[in-house]
C-alpha cells in the first residue's frame, strides 16, 4: 500500500545509494550517473520553458553536469544541491564556479516561494523520505513552478522494491502534496540502453544493481520502467 511504501524510504537504501554514486564507475560518467544523460534533461527544460530569468535548483546534482549545462548552455540561474562531500568536490574542482551546495533534499537553504523550478534526475528514489522532500520542493517553488522528474518506477503490478514506486502511487503521493501533473512519458527505451552500454563497459551490471536497493542480482524486477514527468505546484 501507498503510506509506508512511498512515505518512508530506508536510511540503509539511501547510505547505500550514496556510496553507489561516489563509486568512480559513476562519478565519472560524462552526462551523470542516469539513463538518458543532458537528451532528456534537454527534453525536461524544454517541458518547463524555463529561460534565463528562472532560479531552478538540480537536486541531487552529483558532480553538476546539469547545473552547467543549466547555466551555460540555457541560461538560467541553476544551483545544485547534494549530500556527497566528494562528489561536490569533483564538481567544484572541473568548474570551480559552479553554485554547489551540500544539503539535503529535505532542508534546502532556499527561501519560500524563491525557485522556479526544481529538477530531480534519477534522484527522487534514493531519498530517504519522499513526503519530505515533496513538501520542501512546494515550500521553495513559487506558485505555478514546476517540478521536472525522471526515475524508476514500476510500470505494472505492484513493487516488491521499497525505493521504487508504481505508476499509480507516483501519481497519488505528487497529487497529495498539491502538485497537478501536467506530462507523463515512459522513458524505459533509455534505461534499456543505459544498462546495455554500462554490461558492455563493465562486464555485468553488479554495481549499477545496487541503485534500486539491492545488495545482489538475485532477481529481477516486474515490471521495471523508466519514466518523465513535469508537475507543477499548485496555487
Amino acid at each position: 500500500m501507498m503510506g509506508q511504501h512511498n512515505d518512508r524510504i530506508t536510511t540503509d537504501l539511501h547510505e547505500c545509494s550514496s556510496n553507489v554514486f561516489e563509486n568512480k564507475i559513476f562519478a565519472n560518467m560524462a552526462e551523470g550517473a542516469r539513463p538518458g544523460g543532458l537528451q532528456l534533461t534537454r527534453r525536461l527544460i524544454d517541458y518547463c520553458n524555463f529561460d534565463h530569468r528562472s532560479i531552478v535548483v538540480d537536486m541531487g546534482c552529483g558532480t553538476g553536469t546539469t547545473v552547467e549545462y543549466l547555466r551555460d548552455v540555457r541560461g538560467v540561474y541553476a544551483l545544485g544541491v547534494d549530500l556527497s562531500t566528494p562528489l561536490l568536490q569533483q564538481g567544484k574542482e572541473r568548474k570551480p564556479d559552479l553554485r554547489l551546495i551540500q544539503s539535503p533534499g529535505a532542508d534546502m537553504p532556499f527561501a519560500d516561494h524563491s525557485i522556479d523550478g526544481v529538477l530531480a534526475e534519477c534522484s527522487l528514489s534514493v531519498m530517504p523520505d519522499i513526503s519530505k522532500v515533496l513538501i520542501e520542493i512546494n515550500r521553495i517553488l513559487v506558485s505555478g513552478g514546476k517540478l521536472a522528474i525522471t526515475d524508476l518506477y514500476i510500470r505494472e503490478g505492484d513493487s516488491d522494491v521499497p525505493s521504487i514506486m508504481t505508476h499509480s502511487d507516483l501519481f497519488q503521493i505528487l497529487q497529495k502534496h498539491d502538485f497537478n501533473i501536467l506530462i507523463f512519458e515512459d522513458q524505459t527505451a533509455f534505461l534499456k540502453e543505459f544498462v546495455a552500454s554500462f554490461i558492455m563497459e563493465h562486464g555485468s551490471i553488479e554495481d549499477l544493481w545496487q541503485c534500486t536497493g539491492k545488495k545482489k542480482l538475485d532477481k529481477k524486477i516486474p515490471g521495471l520502467g523508466y519514466y518523465l514527468l513535469i508537475a507543477e505546484k499548485g496555487s
